[in-house]
Formats: C-alpha cells, structure tokens, sequence
C-alpha cells in the first residue's frame, strides 16, 4: 500500500520439495509420501478471492503460466503445449479431478519412479518394483497400499494408462541412468568420484554400473 502496488503485485509463496524427516523411517526425499512430495501453494493479489482454500491439486509447473499471465503477458505458441495451467485460472476454475505428476531419479537410487495424483488416488510406479497406491480420501496418512487389492484393480489400471500417457517410465529410467553414468564418466569414473568422497558413494555401484 505504501508503494501503491497493491493492485498490480501477484504474490507466490512455495518451496522445492518436502522432507521426510525420519518420517516411515526414510530421510531426505527418497520417497513419493506427501511429506516428501508436498509443497506449500499460497498465492495473493487482485486475482486470487482472498481466504480462499482451492482442493484442486496444483503443481510447480503452474507457476510460470501464473507468472506470464499475472504479468499481463500470453503464452507464446509453443509454450501453450507445455504442461501447467496458471493458477489464476485454477482459482476460477476449481477443478478436484485434475491430475498431477512427479518423478525422481537421484543418483544412486536403485530405479526411478513416478507418481501421478489426484485428489483421491495416488499411484506410484517403480520400473521393475511393485507399484503402490493410496486413496487419499479414507487414508490421507498413506498408511495401507492399495495397490495389490483386487477390489481396486481397475482403478491401478486406470492409473497406471493415465501415468502412461505422460511418461514412458522405462525409457526415461534408462535415459536417466544413462545420463548418470556419462556424468560421472566425465568427472573420472565411478573410482575417481569415491576418492573425491562424493555423498552417494555407498550407493554408486547399486544401479549404475
């Protein structure tokens, strides 16, 4: 106010990742559990209805349509065919049944995964591992996996075809694992990398050889 910007300033509050903080036993973020995968969304200014609490699962890919879009800009035509929709339109708009997505691939672990959610289910596919899934609505602690109970076999299926209409899981484990492999090559082997004392030494010959 004291500014007079009040009228034209978007505010966006986030963060990386969670942490699991001994949570289940895991540390660091090694993990899809919504402590891991979670991030705080606040968003302010004249677009956002204020106190407004929005169930409609968002993602970090938002941002930058909320970013062009609170700027007064559009979207050029390639970024149009990118994932993410702005926020200021997800307020508008409160949609539960979007669908979500995130993977990891640290160095060391032993494969990727990827996740897909919604604001009821939450499936977690591991290439070359037993998936999981949770139903958030009954179980918001992800405490039981559902994802080998024949009464929710459909909905893994389901999942599993949304997932894929996203990410061919193992090409990109491959690539990622590759990618891995050529990085630490460059930097002198797996050999040179331990001496250097690199923090995923104990892990390096888990996967990557």
């Amino acid at each position: 106010d004291v500014n007079g910007l009040t009228d034209d300033t978007r505010i966006i509050y986030t963060s990386d990742h969670g942490e699991c903080l001994g949570d289940r036993g895991i540390w660091s973020t090694s993990a899809m559990y919504e402590e891991s995968v979670g991030v705080p969304m606040i968003v302010a200014g004249a677009d956002f209805p204020e106190g407004q609490v929005v169930e409609t699962p968002v993602s970090l890919i938002d941002c930058f349509p909320t970013i062009v879009e609170g700027a007064g800009e559009v979207l050029t035509e390639s970024d149009r065919e990118l994932p993410g929709r702005s926020l200021i339109d997800i307020a508008r708009d409160n949609n539960p049944e979007r669908t979500v997505f995130s993977e990891y691939h640290a160095g060391g672990s032993i494969t990727g995964f990827f996740m897909i959610r919604n604001k009821r289910w939450k499936y977690v596919h591991y290439v070359d591992y037993a998936a999981q899934m949770y139903d958030l609505e009954t179980d918001p602690g992800e405490e039981t996996d559902i994802a080998d109970d024949p009464a929710h076999a459909a909905i893994r299926v389901a999942c599993e075809v949304e997932l894929r209409t996203i990410v061919d899981p193992e090409s990109v484990n491959a690539q990622a694992f590759a990618d891995q492999r050529a990085t630490i090559m460059r930097h002198g082997g797996f050999d040179a990398v331990r001496e250097r004392g690199h923090p995923g030494e104990h892990t390096l010959d888990r996967k990557l050889y």
